[in-house]
Protein backbone atom coordinates (compact mmCIF):
# COMPACT_ATOMS: atom_id res chain seq x y z
CA UNK A 1 0.00 0.00 0.00
CA UNK A 2 2.50 2.62 0.54
CA UNK A 3 4.07 1.82 -2.82
CA UNK A 4 3.99 5.26 -5.27
CA UNK A 5 2.31 2.52 -7.69
CA UNK A 6 -0.52 1.51 -5.52
CA UNK A 7 -3.24 3.79 -6.44
CA UNK A 8 -2.39 3.09 -10.18
CA UNK A 9 -2.61 -0.90 -9.64
CA UNK A 10 -5.85 -0.64 -7.71
CA UNK A 11 -7.59 1.70 -10.15
CA UNK A 12 -6.13 -0.93 -13.42
CA UNK A 13 -7.98 -4.01 -10.95
CA UNK A 14 -10.95 -2.02 -10.56
CA UNK A 15 -11.00 -1.03 -14.28
CA UNK A 16 -10.59 -4.48 -15.11
CA UNK A 17 -13.42 -5.96 -13.51
CA UNK A 18 -16.02 -3.32 -14.61
CA UNK A 19 -14.05 -4.38 -18.34
CA UNK A 20 -15.05 -7.85 -17.65
CA UNK A 21 -18.87 -7.17 -15.89
CA UNK A 22 -19.22 -5.35 -19.08
CA UNK A 23 -18.58 -8.16 -21.14
CA UNK A 24 -20.47 -10.44 -19.30
CA UNK A 25 -23.62 -8.16 -19.42
CA UNK A 26 -22.77 -8.12 -23.74
CA UNK A 27 -22.68 -11.49 -23.79
CA UNK A 28 -26.06 -12.04 -21.72
CA UNK A 29 -27.51 -9.73 -24.04
CA UNK A 30 -26.42 -11.46 -27.35
CA UNK A 31 -27.64 -14.79 -25.81
CA UNK A 32 -24.01 -16.27 -26.58
CA UNK A 33 -23.26 -16.68 -22.86
CA UNK A 34 -23.10 -20.44 -21.54
CA UNK A 35 -26.47 -21.33 -19.21
CA UNK A 36 -26.44 -23.83 -16.26
CA UNK A 37 -30.07 -24.44 -16.16
CA UNK A 38 -31.10 -26.51 -13.14
CA UNK A 39 -34.58 -26.95 -11.04
CA UNK A 40 -35.21 -23.90 -9.26
CA UNK A 41 -37.83 -23.46 -6.67
CA UNK A 42 -38.39 -19.76 -7.00
CA UNK A 43 -39.58 -19.02 -3.79
CA UNK A 44 -36.36 -20.30 -2.15
CA UNK A 45 -34.20 -18.11 -4.87
CA UNK A 46 -35.83 -14.45 -4.40
CA UNK A 47 -35.88 -14.95 -0.62
CA UNK A 48 -32.46 -15.45 -0.84
CA UNK A 49 -32.05 -12.77 -3.12
CA UNK A 50 -34.34 -10.18 -1.02
CA UNK A 51 -32.34 -10.65 1.50
CA UNK A 52 -29.47 -9.64 -0.08
CA UNK A 53 -30.97 -7.17 -1.69
CA UNK A 54 -32.68 -5.13 1.63
CA UNK A 55 -28.74 -4.08 2.04
CA UNK A 56 -28.64 -2.71 -1.20
CA UNK A 57 -31.65 -0.58 -1.49
CA UNK A 58 -31.00 1.64 1.65
CA UNK A 59 -32.78 2.76 4.37
CA UNK A 60 -35.50 4.71 2.51
CA UNK A 61 -37.32 1.29 0.37
CA UNK A 62 -39.24 -1.25 2.03
CA UNK A 63 -38.18 -4.41 -0.11
CA UNK A 64 -41.29 -7.13 0.34
CA UNK A 65 -42.35 -10.21 -1.20
CA UNK A 66 -45.15 -12.04 -1.85
CA UNK A 67 -45.50 -15.68 -3.11
CA UNK A 68 -48.13 -17.36 -4.50
CA UNK A 69 -48.09 -21.18 -2.63
CA UNK A 70 -49.09 -22.54 -5.99
CA UNK A 71 -45.83 -21.78 -8.10
CA UNK A 72 -44.35 -24.41 -10.17
CA UNK A 73 -40.42 -25.27 -9.99
CA UNK A 74 -38.89 -23.84 -13.36
CA UNK A 75 -35.69 -24.65 -15.49
CA UNK A 76 -33.55 -21.45 -15.18
CA UNK A 77 -29.75 -20.94 -14.39
CA UNK A 78 -29.74 -19.16 -10.93
CA UNK A 79 -26.88 -17.09 -11.07
CA UNK A 80 -28.63 -15.76 -14.34
CA UNK A 81 -31.90 -15.02 -12.89
CA UNK A 82 -30.31 -13.67 -9.63
CA UNK A 83 -28.56 -10.76 -12.12
CA UNK A 84 -31.54 -10.16 -13.41
CA UNK A 85 -33.98 -9.79 -10.05
CA UNK A 86 -30.90 -7.37 -9.38
CA UNK A 87 -31.18 -5.28 -12.34
CA UNK A 88 -34.96 -5.05 -12.00
CA UNK A 89 -34.86 -3.77 -8.03
CA UNK A 90 -31.98 -1.50 -8.72
CA UNK A 91 -33.81 -0.10 -11.80
CA UNK A 92 -37.03 0.06 -9.07
CA UNK A 93 -34.35 1.79 -6.44
CA UNK A 94 -33.27 4.49 -8.77
CA UNK A 95 -37.10 5.26 -9.81
CA UNK A 96 -38.00 6.23 -6.34
CA UNK A 97 -35.49 8.59 -5.04
CA UNK A 98 -37.93 9.80 -2.04
CA UNK A 99 -37.63 6.32 -1.37
CA UNK A 100 -40.89 3.72 -1.09
CA UNK A 101 -42.09 -0.03 -1.38
CA UNK A 102 -40.55 -2.26 -3.92
CA UNK A 103 -42.85 -5.67 -4.18
CA UNK A 104 -41.72 -8.91 -5.62
CA UNK A 105 -44.80 -11.12 -6.31
CA UNK A 106 -44.90 -14.46 -7.18
CA UNK A 107 -47.90 -15.80 -9.47
CA UNK A 108 -49.03 -19.61 -10.92
CA UNK A 109 -50.34 -18.49 -14.12
CA UNK A 110 -52.77 -20.71 -16.62
CA UNK A 111 -53.44 -18.66 -20.29
CA UNK A 112 -56.03 -20.74 -21.69
CA UNK A 113 -55.16 -18.97 -25.17
CA UNK A 114 -52.38 -17.29 -27.04
CA UNK A 115 -52.07 -13.18 -25.56
CA UNK A 116 -50.38 -10.68 -27.56
CA UNK A 117 -48.41 -8.21 -25.55
CA UNK A 118 -46.95 -4.90 -27.97
CA UNK A 119 -45.36 -7.53 -30.46
CA UNK A 120 -45.16 -10.28 -28.63
CA UNK A 121 -47.05 -13.37 -29.13
CA UNK A 122 -47.35 -15.52 -25.36
CA UNK A 123 -48.76 -18.85 -26.23
CA UNK A 124 -51.25 -20.73 -23.96
CA UNK A 125 -49.78 -22.68 -21.40
CA UNK A 126 -48.73 -22.52 -17.73
CA UNK A 127 -46.18 -20.06 -16.52
CA UNK A 128 -44.54 -19.20 -13.17
CA UNK A 129 -44.43 -15.43 -13.15
CA UNK A 130 -42.53 -12.60 -11.20
CA UNK A 131 -43.45 -9.12 -11.02
CA UNK A 132 -40.70 -6.18 -9.51
CA UNK A 133 -43.26 -3.48 -8.77
CA UNK A 134 -42.68 0.11 -7.93
CA UNK A 135 -44.13 2.95 -7.22
CA UNK A 136 -41.33 5.11 -9.01
CA UNK A 137 -41.40 8.09 -11.90
CA UNK A 138 -42.53 5.83 -14.43
CA UNK A 139 -41.56 5.78 -18.04
CA UNK A 140 -42.78 8.20 -20.61
CA UNK A 141 -45.25 6.16 -23.09
CA UNK A 142 -42.94 6.85 -26.09
CA UNK A 143 -39.54 5.53 -24.31
CA UNK A 144 -41.23 2.22 -23.33
CA UNK A 145 -40.37 0.76 -26.70
CA UNK A 146 -36.56 1.42 -26.09
CA UNK A 147 -36.20 0.50 -22.40
CA UNK A 148 -34.88 -2.91 -23.32
CA UNK A 149 -32.53 -2.20 -26.07
CA UNK A 150 -28.77 -2.23 -25.35
CA UNK A 151 -27.04 1.49 -23.96
CA UNK A 152 -30.40 3.15 -23.80
CA UNK A 153 -30.92 4.73 -20.04
CA UNK A 154 -33.02 6.82 -18.61
CA UNK A 155 -30.61 8.06 -16.22
CA UNK A 156 -28.77 11.18 -16.06
CA UNK A 157 -24.85 11.01 -18.16
CA UNK A 158 -22.45 9.12 -15.38
CA UNK A 159 -25.86 7.24 -13.58
CA UNK A 160 -26.02 4.45 -15.38
CA UNK A 161 -24.56 2.32 -18.65
CA UNK A 162 -27.91 1.55 -20.02
CA UNK A 163 -26.86 -2.16 -20.14
CA UNK A 164 -29.30 -3.33 -16.80
CA UNK A 165 -32.86 -3.74 -18.98
CA UNK A 166 -31.12 -5.23 -21.79
CA UNK A 167 -29.22 -8.06 -20.27
CA UNK A 168 -32.39 -8.77 -18.14
CA UNK A 169 -34.03 -8.91 -21.73
CA UNK A 170 -31.36 -11.17 -22.92
CA UNK A 171 -30.90 -13.40 -19.89
CA UNK A 172 -34.75 -13.86 -20.07
CA UNK A 173 -35.23 -14.94 -23.70
CA UNK A 174 -31.95 -17.19 -23.66
CA UNK A 175 -33.85 -19.18 -20.92
CA UNK A 176 -36.80 -19.46 -22.99
CA UNK A 177 -38.74 -16.51 -20.81
CA UNK A 178 -40.65 -13.48 -21.92
CA UNK A 179 -40.28 -10.08 -19.85
CA UNK A 180 -42.87 -7.03 -20.34
CA UNK A 181 -42.97 -3.57 -19.09
CA UNK A 182 -46.24 -1.46 -17.69
CA UNK A 183 -45.44 1.69 -16.75
CA UNK A 184 -47.60 4.87 -16.21
CA UNK A 185 -45.28 7.92 -16.10
CA UNK A 186 -45.26 9.44 -12.29
CA UNK A 187 -47.19 6.20 -10.64
CA UNK A 188 -44.37 3.62 -11.24
CA UNK A 189 -43.47 0.67 -13.43
CA UNK A 190 -44.50 -3.40 -13.12
CA UNK A 191 -41.93 -5.34 -15.12
CA UNK A 192 -43.04 -8.99 -15.66
CA UNK A 193 -41.45 -12.39 -15.81
CA UNK A 194 -42.83 -15.52 -17.63
CA UNK A 195 -41.17 -18.89 -17.67
CA UNK A 196 -43.02 -21.78 -19.36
Amino acid sequence: PFDADYADLVQIHQNANRAAALVRQLLAFSRKQALQPETLQLEDLLEEVVHLLTRLVGERIVLTLHHDPALPAIRADRRQLEQVIVNLVVNARDAMPMGGEIRIETEALTMPADRVIGRVRLPAGHYATIRVIDKGVGIAPDLLDKIFEPFFTTKRQGEGTGLGLSTAYGIVKQMGGYIFVDSVEGAGSTFSLYFG
